[in-house]
């Protein structure tokens, strides 16, 4: 059985256990799926971002849950560029170990001989139970830092149940009095990393806005496919004809069609562009960055849309358990709540353009 097969396969038993499973995690490690864009110095395969935004879309198309694991885990370990290199070798040596985490900066360190000592309880915990090392976002006396701890440092609270994407585990987490080594701690701009690639010329805080969206394109993906398929098989109750023959579905799965294409393309575009100055050394400049992210806002949202189409599409056909329009609807609308695609980037963006100076430290 090849990888989607069996994400596809799994995916209502993960659903289910509110966990992927071990067939499936075990699966994304054999392929490599958790480094996609790490070193290939740590059995990374380097891929540029339009590449992976496609990875994460056909997985999402799959399964949205190990979509977003895969998303979430390639971005963490996209750290194996910043980390000092003892520090990376540590972390990212066994070419198998997951890791995850939240970068908001909500633990609390104090310094100690070597480092620091660390407290906080972190919430969005995807796939961290999961892995082997674990980012939680530190407040330390130097500012702001991503800091890494061992999975044995960590607790997880029992607090993911979500709507949609219930197999990600995003449970919060904690440490209490961990011991974090200074170099397991690092902020990913305006520093010399510990290996020099293109990624680490992209903006940083725009992977995860990236990430999402591309997840969100792959569950509409998956619910278009899904509507196409009923429509061939159902006859409404009290028509005559199938769905597929009726003007009203066609017509509608043509509309969606068009905004889903349009969606994907602009993130591939922006994307595209985005990485294009990456490749050359440069920083992307603010109207750059502004552009990516409303491509990523527009296409969480477009997704979002197309998706409901699709769900109310089906009837009642769609209502149950057994049918994943249902799954795919709570999934695309619980990914797209996400902070990073919210509609307060497109604010932005029309501050950059009408010249009122917005705020892009975090772009």
């Amino acid at each position: 059985m090849d990888l989607h097969a069996l994400i596809r396969a799994e995916a209502p038993r993960a659903e289910q256990d509110r966990a992927l499973t071990d067939p499936v995690l075990a699966a994304l490690v054999d392929h490599g799926v958790h480094r996609l864009i790490a070193p290939k110095r740590y059995g990374g395969a380097e891929l540029g971002l339009p590449e992976w935004s496609r990875e994460v879309q056909e997985l999402s198309r799959a399964d949205a849950s190990t979509g977003w694991t895969a998303m979430t885990t390639t971005i963490s370990s996209s750290l194996a560029w910043y980390l000092p290199l003892d520090a990376s070798e540590e972390v990212f040596g066994d070419p198998r170990a997951l890791i995850a985490g939240t970068a908001a900066p909500l633990g609390r360190a104090v310094e100690t001989d070597g480092g620091y000592r660390v407290t906080g309880r972190w919430g969005w915990g995807s796939a961290v139970a999961y892995s082997s090392w674990v980012i939680g976002g530190t407040l330390t006396p130097v500012g702001p830092r991503l800091a890494v701890y061992p999975r044995a440092d960590v607790t997880i609270h029992d607090t993911w149940h979500s709507a949609g994407l219930r197999a990600t585990s995003s449970h919060e987490f904690s440490v209490t009095e961990a011991f974090l080594p200074a170099n397991r701690a690092v902020w990913p701009i305006g520093i010399t990393p510990g290996i020099e690639g293109p990624i680490t010329v992209f903006p940083y805080f725009s992977f995860l806005a990236a990430g999402v969206a591309s997840v969100c394109l792959g569950v509409a993906r998956r619910a278009v496919d899904e509507i196409e398929a009923l429509a061939t098989e159902k006859t409404p109750q009290y028509a005559t004809t199938r769905l597929a023959e009726q003007t009203g579905l066609q017509i509608e799965l043509a509309q969606v069609e068009a905004r889903l294409s349009a969606a994907t393309a602009f993130l591939h575009e922006a994307l595209s562009a985005a990485w294009e100055a990456a490749l050359t050394g440069s920083a992307a400049p603010d109207p750059l960055k502004a552009r990516l992210r409303l491509a990523c806002s527009f296409a969480a949202g477009e997704a979002t849309d197309v998706t409901q189409k699709a769900f109310a599409a089906g009837g009642g056909s769609s209502v149950f358990e057994s049918s994943a329009l249902q799954r795919c609807l709570r999934d695309a609308h619980v990914a797209a709540q996400h902070t990073v695609v919210s509609r307060r980037m497109l604010e932005t963006y029309s501050m950059l353009k009408l010249g009122l100076g917005p705020d892009m430290s975090r772009f």
